[in-house]
């Protein structure tokens, strides 16, 4: 792809579909539940952004948290995309019918050991934020940031160490820091989609 885009056209669309269809996915096989989150791609004040949910404090686990929409699988989803709309549209009170995916991302484990799947979508026209009909026992806010924002690194962005001779970036530039595994798929979907490589991988 060329760049990071500024807009999401129906071609933005078809790019980003095809990428990930060429993709060979990293799958994570354990025993137990798994999980599944959307990385939503829409248009906020006219610029192209990602929206991110902070969790509530009376949630199981990541309280307080920052992530994506999405959540632990039930016995009746299909597959993981089935997960992710479902609890996109139970956290943020959108109809699921409105997300256009647009593909299936590498696997990733949070730190509590469930395999998570990321499913990538996007949403046409999405309704203001502070207007959302959120689940409020699972979601304090909503919030999104620009793609322009994730690469603004002098000052939105840090870095940390982390096993695996891996460096992960913490995102600044929202009202809550974006970090952790949320910050690990955003940069691996910037990499995948030749956009930026915001942490690269380091052998210090």
């Amino acid at each position: 792809m060329n760049g990071m885009p500024d807009n999401l056209s129906p071609q933005w669309q078809a790019e980003v579909k095809e990428a990930l269809s060429r993709l060979h996915r990293e799958r994570v096989s354990r025993p137990g539940r798994r999980a599944a989150v959307l990385c939503l791609f829409t248009m906020i004040e006219n610029r192209p952004s990602i929206l991110f949910t902070k969790r509530s404090e009376k949630v199981g686990t990541h309280k307080g948290q920052v992530s994506f929409p999405g959540g632990m699988e039930d016995a009746e989803d299909r597959d993981a995309t089935a997960t992710a709309l479902r609890e996109f549209e139970e956290e943020l009170g959108i109809p699921q019918g409105d997300v256009t995916v647009l593909g299936v991302f590498h696997d990733a484990i949070a730190i509590t050991g469930v395999p998570v799947t990321p499913v990538i979508g996007y949403l046409e026209s999405c309704p203001p934020l502070q207007a959302l009909n959120v689940s409020e026992d699972e979601i304090e806010a909503v919030f999104a940031l620009s793609l322009e924002e994730f690469t603004q690194q002098d000052k939105n962005s840090v870095y940390y160490y982390k096993t695996r001779n891996m460096n992960i970036p913490v995102f600044n530039a929202g009202p809550w820091p974006v970090w952790g595994l949320t910050a690990y798929i955003v940069n691996r979907i910037f990499q995948v989609l030749q956009w930026a490589d915001l942490a690269p991988e380091t052998s210090s």
